[in-house]
């Protein structure tokens, strides 16, 4: 009986969002995010990342604006496993480029454009970076630059976990919109 409420639930929400209202996204959204961040985790080991493949699953759901679906949240899941597989790949392209750049020279012949287009990335990054709030700015260096964990991040600053995740999901989200703000540049040269 509860499960058939929390369908018709749904139901009753995808209908409002058909007609615009996106407080019925809203809590869809609220709803399904944190399943979602708990299936990411089992498989990326990683609570940040977990909450970008959860975060980008519900926007891809947003923008497609699937209206007619039975199951919501199994829909969701094939989003996420799409998202996590995609995650994986470019990892594993990542590794793979490293190690071929580690074998060889780089060829005179190597694509300039693309060359720029990673210096850019970079300078983009670095300025990102340095333009966060001071705390927040040592907070993501200590944990990228220094791999500490959260725990360690907040002893050395005496600051509470909560701060630091806070710290971090800020810096995140300044970096991802920094690097969205260049492609999309990049793609209208």
């Amino acid at each position: 009986m509860n499960h058939h409420s929390a369908h018709t639930d749904d139901q009753s929400l995808l209908s409002l969002w058909k007609e615009g209202d996106e407080t019925a996204f809203a809590c869809l959204y609220r709803k399904y995010f944190p399943q979602l961040v708990v299936t990411a985790y089992q498989k990326v080991k990683d609570q940040y990342l977990a909450e970008e493949l959860a975060q980008e699953s519900l926007l891809a759901f947003y923008y497609k604006r699937e209206y007619q679906l039975d199951n919501i949240a199994a829909y969701l899941q094939v989003i996420l496993r799409h998202k996590t597989y995609d995650h994986f790949r470019k990892v594993l392209v990542r590794e793979q480029h490293t190690t071929l750049a580690a074998q060889q020279q780089p060829s005179v012949t190597e694509d300039a454009s693309h060359q720029l287009y990673q210096t850019d990335l970079l300078k983009t990054l670095s300025q990102q970076i340095q333009a966060l709030p001071a705390q927040c700015r040592t907070v993501f260096l200590l944990s990228r630059n220094k791999h500490m964990s959260n725990h360690e991040i907040a002893d050395t600053l005496g600051i509470s976990v909560n701060t630091v995740e806070q710290h971090m999901r800020k810096a995140l989200k300044r970096l991802r919109e920094g690097i969205l703000l260049l492609l999309l540049i990049s793609l209208h040269k």
